[in-house]
């Protein structure tokens, strides 16, 4: 059994529980996938078609899990204090429990149904946490990207048929979600035992640290004050968010408007295209991001994010179904590279492995100013326009972010040069990493 295996003893013991960990991972990937498709990527839809919600629902369904991940500092306490692996089991099975209660709502009670989404979205974001600061001591690092893409794989290939499922079933009956709902809490029930089996290495784990909210807040204050390349990756990070929240409902709302698309449509185009092609161009990332590293991976999301943002502006303005898909064809390439940028961001740049709750914190904030504020902006303009210039406004935002992932990369390898003279005075051969 993997958890009683002693790492030190040998590499064949350690590539045995690297493989036990992506087994039980994997298995853990796939049945979340199912939770993820209703509880966050189809429950826009869900409200749209099946509560009939308006633009107040949908901007506070789509910045709930993002302001979760406002909670960060929280989070990061507690998986200190618990240990990531308790923290992620945990906040999953707390995440699922509000998806059994949607069984007794019916199509009046869209309130209630943006209640219970949001709660679920904000405790699953304390499992991503814990899930992104265990990656670096489960994966070695020249494997982490390509681990990362076959996981998102198999957390994506049943995302993406519950999300078709899902606009399928609600066309034939708006009350199915009264089913699918509670389906989906069981399914992410079984996914939290899977990963309660992971074997954590109890030599480079995050140590479990008996502080208090203040040295973690000290901890924050130490990463700004000396970490510029880091603050300016998640400067970039958060230009290309913003963008992303600040358009995606209004897309969603335009195009059933401007197109007349049905619950099915809805979710083909502009939730499974996308989440299809993010699972299958994941693997492709994962090998960019080993080779290339985490830096060149932004620059080329910030590219095409600001293409299919264009895509959708012009297929919105002109009433062109075709750019509409190739907008979501184009989401999907760039957030199969986002996932995992966003995974692995804080594991990257974090010195050891005690500061990647720490890194995490700060990560998890911005993503949640970006959550909580930018949908409404896109909102509020979209009231005051009364058309898509949130998606104009978005393409820009991606735009802006160019130059600084630009600069990002001339200060990474400015201290890589650095770090390359100074080993070299005293002696020592540098190691070659990407990024």
């Amino acid at each position: 059994m993997a958890r009683g295996i002693n790492l030190h003893n040998s590499n064949a013991d350690a590539e045995i529980v690297l493989r036990h960990n992506l087994q039980a991972e994997s298995f853990f990937s796939a049945f979340n996938g199912v939770y993820l498709g209703l509880a966050i990527f189809s429950a826009p839809v869900v409200a749209a078609t099946g509560f009939n919600a308006g633009p107040l629902e949908l901007t506070i369904i789509v910045s709930a899990f993002p302001v979760g991940a406002f909670l960060g500092p929280l989070w990061a306490f507690l998986g200190r204090r618990w240990g990531m692996q308790k923290l992620v089991t945990q906040m999953a099975i707390w995440a699922n429990f509000p998806l059994f209660f949607i069984f007794w709502i019916d199509k009046s009670g869209s309130g209630w149904f943006t209640v219970l989404i949001t709660v679920s979205q904000l405790l699953n974001s304390a499992m991503r946490m814990g899930q992104s600061t265990l990656y670096r001591v489960m994966y070695p690092r020249e494997q982490r990207g390509r681990v990362l893409g076959r996981l998102t794989f198999w957390s994506y290939l049943t995302l993406v048929p519950t999300i078709l499922l899902t606009g399928w079933l609600l066309d034939r009956s708006p009350e199915m979600y009264q089913v699918l709902y509670p389906l989906a809490g069981l399914c992410g029930m079984i996914g939290c035992w899977y990963y309660s089996m992971l074997h954590v290495p109890a030599a480079v784990a995050p140590p479990v640290v008996q502080s208090g909210i203040r040295a973690s807040i000290d901890g924050v204050e130490r990463i700004i004050a000396r970490d510029r390349i880091y603050l300016l990756f998640q400067l970039a990070f958060f230009l290309s968010g913003s963008a992303f929240f600040m358009s995606t409902h209004i897309i969603l709302l335009m195009t059933r408007d401007r197109f007349h698309f049905g619950a099915f449509e809805l979710s083909l185009w502009l939730t499974l295209v996308p989440q299809l092609l993010l699972a299958l161009s994941s693997p492709f990332w994962g090998r960019i991001l080993d080779r290339f590293g985490i830096t060149h991976c932004r620059l080329l999301i910030s590219l095409t994010m600001t293409a299919y943002l264009a895509s959708y502006f012009g297929g919105i303005v002109l009433g062109m179904t075709a750019l509409i898909v190739l907008g979501s064809i184009l989401q999907g390439l760039s957030n199969g590279g986002g996932q995992l940028t966003w995974a692995l961001a804080s594991s990257h740049f974090a010195p050891r492995a005690e500061d990647v709750p720490l890194y995490n914190g700060i990560h998890f904030v911005l993503n949640g100013i970006r959550g909580l504020v930018m949908p409404w902006v896109g909102s509020i303009l979209f009231v005051l326009s009364g058309g898509p210039l949130s998606v104009l406004t978005a393409a820009f935002f991606t735009i802006g972010s160019i130059p600084i992932v630009l600069r990002t990369l001339a200060l990474e390898k400015q201290s890589a040069m650095e770090e390359e003279t100074v080993l070299r005075v005293v002696g020592v051969e540098p190691e070659k990493s990407a990024g």
